[in-house]
């Protein structure tokens, strides 16, 4: 009943507002604007699984380890993750601007609400040659999952908001990721990983407050997260200086986050033993959890029609300080039925680079391509697998290497098309119990947005 009052209440508000932007052709009424992005394609996979009906990704555009064969497929979210949301602004006086903003992921191939750890909990129980795509977000079912909260702003002293935020690593890689931060062509836009300083549940705060501020060419960013609103101690705290000097750009963040979460799906023998324990295996997951630090910097250079894009970043996953319970509730309540909290006794270290271009070929036409790399230590702290680098094990040390090219046109400033390719390759262990090492996924798609 919940769910289905909270729709009929979406709808209300969306058919309200786009009848009032049908009234003056603009989607903006008395301060309140509602927005939106539709993005559908073809996808080919050389290496895919069959596509998820709610997820926030829908297909497997980058090697994932259950991906077993050639698909040919209807996708969504390539290269936006398709969404809607409502935003408003209200002169307070005095230079002050009270402002919110809601917004949610929709999987338009499905009708739903993008829901990652639904389509994590759908594959319980598959071997890898079954599943679909299923992927962790931190889009979790709610009807908000993306943004929600509000604040006030002022041109002099900076904008301060409460609620649910995008972290500041979120901010700095939508700026700087040269393919738009995509889940079709950008390693870093599909895994969610540099977001969240390490796990993609945290690429967005519950009960957060964000700080932004600019000072001539200097801006600062500050944020933290209050803990132990779903039962763990998942507080948080980010900083992020950056600068602009004529045409270059920079920016740095730090991140420290307990408790984060990696969901992945519950074999058929953990299935029987959360059920055993009076867990619901339908809703429930397997929870490898850490404390974890990030640091990131991140640069560009705009000279003429090119635009030169480019970021590093360490993340250092350590066992948590607050272990989390068997059965403790996470994002969007769903349940930790396995848990894993002594995962990284020896830290695990993983490095994100990334560099690329963007070329404005015409008024209309985008070019855009990149590189992207990830490097990961041997983590095993004792045991045959202490210092491997094959594929033996996940602790082992590893890489992962994507290429990309994509062209975008823009027929209008709503509608674009876009076509373009990734090629992504695991190697040791971030290879381990992967069917396959490799993929490329043409894809073309259409998006609309308002």
């Amino acid at each position: 009943m919940k769910k289905y009052l909270n729709s009929v209440a979406a709808i209300a508000i969306a058919a309200s507002c786009a009848g009032a932007a049908l009234a003056d052709d603009t989607a903006t009424v008395n301060g309140i604007t509602f927005y939106g992005i539709v993005d559908v394609g073809m996808t080919y996979d050389t290496h895919g699984v069959p596509p998820s009906s709610v997820g926030s990704v829908g297909s497997y555009y980058l090697i994932q380890s259950a991906s077993n064969k050639a698909t040919w497929e209807a996708a969504q979210s390539g290269m936006s993750q398709s969404r809607w949301g409502i935003k408003g602004a209200e002169d307070l006086g005095a230079g002050w601007t009270g402002i919110f903003k809601l917004e949610g992921g929709i999987n338009p191939l499905g009708g739903a609400i993008t829901d990652g750890i639904r389509s994590v909990v759908n594959c319980n129980g598959q071997v890898l040659a079954q599943r679909s795509a299923c992927a962790d977000s931190s889009q979790d079912g709610g009807l908000f999952d993306r943004a929600a909260f509000g604040g006030v702003s002022n041109a002099t002293y900076g904008t301060l908001t409460f609620g649910k935020h995008t972290t500041l690593e979120a901010d700095t890689i939508a700026a700087y990721d040269p393919i738009y931060n995509s889940y079709a062509f950008s390693l870093i836009g599909f895994s969610g990983a540099t977001a969240g300083s390490g796990n993609t549940q945290d690429a967005r705060w519950d009960n957060s407050v964000k700080y932004l501020g600019s000072y001539g060419p200097v801006r600062i960013g500050a944020m933290y997260g209050f803990g132990g609103t779903i039962t763990r101690n998942d507080s948080g705290v980010a900083g992020d200086l950056g600068f602009d000097y004529g045409p270059f750009s920079f920016d740095a963040t730090a991140t420290h986050k307990k408790d984060e979460v990696a969901a992945s799906p519950l074999s058929s023998a953990q299935m029987i033993s959360a059920a055993a324990a009076g867990f619901n295996p339908q809703n429930s997951f397997s929870a490898t959890v850490s404390d974890n630090t990030a640091y990131g910097i991140n640069a560009k250079y705009t000279w003429d029609k090119f635009k030169f894009m480019g970021g590093y970043e360490y993340i250092k996953f350590a066992n948590p300080s607050s272990p989390l319970a068997v059965g403790f509730v996470d994002i969007g309540n769903y349940i930790g039925s396995v848990v894993n909290n002594t995962n990284f006794t020896k830290n695990k270290i993983l490095q994100v680079g990334w560099f690329g271009l963007r070329y404005q070929a015409t008024p209309k036409l985008e070019i855009d391509t990149a590189w992207y790399h990830y490097d990961q230590n041997g983590y095993a702290a004792s045991g045959a697998n202490v210092g491997c680098s094959d594929t033996r094990a996940g602790t082992c040390s590893g890489q992962e290497n994507t290429f990309s090219l994509v062209a975008d046109y823009h027929f209008t400033k709503k509608l674009d098309v876009y076509g373009g390719a990734m090629y992504s390759q695991v190697i040791n262990g971030l290879a381990s119990g992967y069917l396959h090492n490799n993929n490329i996924d043409p894809t073309v798609g259409l998006r609309y947005s308002w």
